[in-house]
């Protein structure tokens, strides 16, 4: 098979390319990013594009499954604008141009709370792009609403925050909002969208990634 793979530099999308590089179905995959960035595996191909160019690079979004976990934060990207450009636009056009190119499967790295209605910038805007992903002509798509990342180096903020959770959820409280590590929510997704879904639409919340993580590790 052959994977592509959208946002492969950030938190989760790193441990998507390192769960396809170990999986033997994969023979191909194709990350798409900004800038240059070096891979071990002889299976991984690096595409340096212009996101904004579509037409320059749409003939090589071909393949059988396409990932898609970029995202930024307003403070990183400087201003809502800029930050709906790489959530929403620059992933529905990958999305778009790889329905239209006869990609099969998609695999999306959404938040928990995504709906198009919030009242949360951020949260309506997740919730409008998994709207839009929705009506493309995939066999299958599969979406993720993980809560709260936990990185491998988290940062002050993030480390307080899960600590907090942390805190709470050992009372069973707050349990779909239970913080999650960045290498599950990629092991879940690879999981789900290669072999659990063949046909159809899959949301899996933040609970059932946990409990997805449990049977792995039974």
């Amino acid at each position: 098979m052959k994977a592509l793979v959208l946002g492969s530099t950030g938190a989760v999308g790193r441990h998507i390319v390192e769960s396809l590089i170990d999986n033997h179905e994969i023979q191909e995959i194709h990350v798409f990013v900004r800038r240059q960035v070096t891979y071990t595996s002889p299976k991984v191909t690096v595409h340096i594009v212009n996101f904004d160019e579509p037409r320059e690079w749409a003939h090589l979004v071909t393949g059988d499954i396409l990932f898609s976990a970029m995202g930024t934060n307003r403070k990183q990207a400087g201003s809502k604008e800029a930050q709906w450009t790489v959530d929403y636009t620059y992933q529905y056009e990958m999305a778009r141009i790889a329905a239209q190119n006869g990609v099969k499967k998609y695999g999306l790295v959404s938040s928990l709370g995504a709906n198009p209605k919030s009242k949360f910038f951020y949260m309506s805007m997740k919730g409008q792009l998994e709207e839009v992903i929705l009506e493309l002509p995939f066999e299958a798509i599969v979406i993720v609403r993980p809560a709260t990342l936990i990185r491998e180096e988290p940062k002050l903020v993030e480390r307080i925050s899960c600590a907090v959770l942390g805190v709470i959820n050992k009372a069973r409280v707050l349990m779909s909002q239970e913080p999650v590590k960045t290498a599950d929510v990629a092991k879940v997704l690879v999981s789900a969208t290669m072999g659990g879904q063949q046909y159809g639409i899959s949301i899996i919340e933040n609970e059932t990634i946990h409990e997805r993580v449990g049977y792995f590790k039974a």
